[in-house]
């Protein structure tokens, strides 16, 4: 028996493949690229509408002004407040806010109890809301106000205002505080989107 082995047939030409591969390949590398992009973009900005700063052991988080529209007021907004979280990271020393400060205001009034103010080691303290405790509370859990009386009436909504936290033990930091008005009935600036 004789076997007679034929030649294979010609392969398809596979050169068509290599630009649906190259195209694919591009594509999947331009998306990355942008998940990259929107990563680092993210985490520049925290998740509140202000701003941070650091002054020895104490932190300040989602520092901002806050005002509600008020067409009756020169302005066109109330008297505006001044929202923050400062924590004390320190394990030892207990710390105290003495006094907030701005040039570009005429008075800045902080309205509470005088214990309220006290920064205990790994505690914290909040304007603008109380801080929530589940446990027993290891700091008190008063609300504190800090009213603004701005210099320039005409300070618009969406840009900041330095602002000076002078703390007993940590010093002082100067940074600045972005300014922002809202609608009665809205989401509370910590869940809003940012401005700036």
């Amino acid at each position: 028996m004789t076997t007679v082995f034929s030649p294979r047939p010609p392969r398809p030409r596979t050169r068509p493949r290599i630009p649906a591969v190259l195209g694919l390949l591009l594509l999947v590398s331009t998306a990355a690229y942008g998940a990259g992009q929107q990563a680092q973009t993210a985490d520049v900005r925290g998740g509140g509408n202000g701003s941070s700063a650091e002054v020895g052991h104490i932190l300040l988080r989602n520092v901002y002004l806050d005002a509600e529209p008020d067409p009756q007021g020169p302005s066109g907004y109330g008297e505006p407040t001044l929202a923050f979280t400062a924590v004390n990271t320190s394990v030892d020393v207990v710390d105290r806010l003495v006094r907030i400060e701005s040039e570009e205001a005429t008075s800045v009034t902080i309205d509470a109890d005088p214990a309220a103010l006290e920064l205990r080691p790994d505690t914290a303290l909040a304007a603008g809301q109380p801080i929530e405790q589940l446990d027993k509370p290891l700091a008190p859990d008063n609300p504190i106000t800090v009213r603004v009386q701005m210099a320039d009436a005409a300070v618009d909504p969406g840009t900041a205002v330095p602002f000076t936290f002078v703390f007993e033990r940590a010093g002082s930091v100067t940074f600045d505080v972005p300014f922002d008005v809202w609608t009665p009935g809205e989401p509370p600036p910590p869940t809003r989107p940012t401005v700036n």
